[in-house]
C-alpha cells in the first residue's frame, strides 16, 4: 500500500491574520509631543538616579507622564519649565568634566527640566526627544543668582 505524502505548508507561506492592537489613547496625535529616552544618562557621576527615593521617582515619573501632554514648545518657550543652555556656559565645572568623562562633551546646547522647588532634570534635545543625561534634586548644575533658590 502506497504511503499518501502529506505535506505541510511551509510556515513562510500561510498567511498571517492580523491581530487588531488596541488603540493607544493619543497615540495618533503625538508625533510632535515630548517624549523621553534614557540611553545617555549618567549612571556614575554625582547626578545619576541610583540615589533617588522611590517617592521621589514617582513624583519624576509623574512629572514626565504630564510633559508628554505637551509640545516641545510648550515645555521650551519662556523658560519654564524648560529652558536651553550652551555646553560651554555651564557654571559648574564638575558638570562640565561629566560630559567628558561620558563622552557627550561634543553636543552644542544642553536642556533642562524644573520639576518643582530644586529639582531639575539636565539632556539633550533632538527634535521631540529629550536624552536624560542628570537627575538634579539640589539645583547644583545650574545654580540660581537669586538669593534662597
Amino acid at each position: 500500500m502506497a504511503q499518501k505524502n502529506k505535506t505541510r505548508p511551509h510556515p513562510g507561506n500561510v498567511p498571517r491574520k492580523e491581530v487588531p492592537r488596541p488603540a493607544l489613547p493619543g497615540a495618533d496625535s503625538s508625533a510632535d509631543r515630548l517624549c523621553w529616552r534614557f540611553t545617555h544618562a549618567d549612571h556614575g557621576g554625582p547626578w545619576c538616579f541610583h540615589e533617588i527615593s522611590p517617592d521621589e521617582l514617582c513624583g519624576v515619573l509623574e512629572q514626565l507622564g504630564n510633559f508628554e501632554s505637551m509640545t516641545v514648545n510648550e515645555v521650551f518657550n519662556g523658560g519654564y519649565p524648560g529652558k536651553d543652555y550652551d555646553i560651554e556656559s555651564i557654571p559648574n565645572k564638575e558638570a562640565q568634566g561629566r560630559l567628558h568623562a561620558i563622552k557627550l562633551a561634543d553636543q552644542t546646547r544642553i536642556s533642562r527640566l524644573q520639576l518643582g522647588g530644586t529639582q531639575r532634570l539636565y539632556g539633550f534635545r533632538h527634535g521631540n526627544v529629550f536624552h536624560i543625561v542628570w537627575w538634579d534634586p539640589r539645583h547644583e548644575i545650574w545654580p540660581s543668582r537669586k538669593r534662597n533658590t
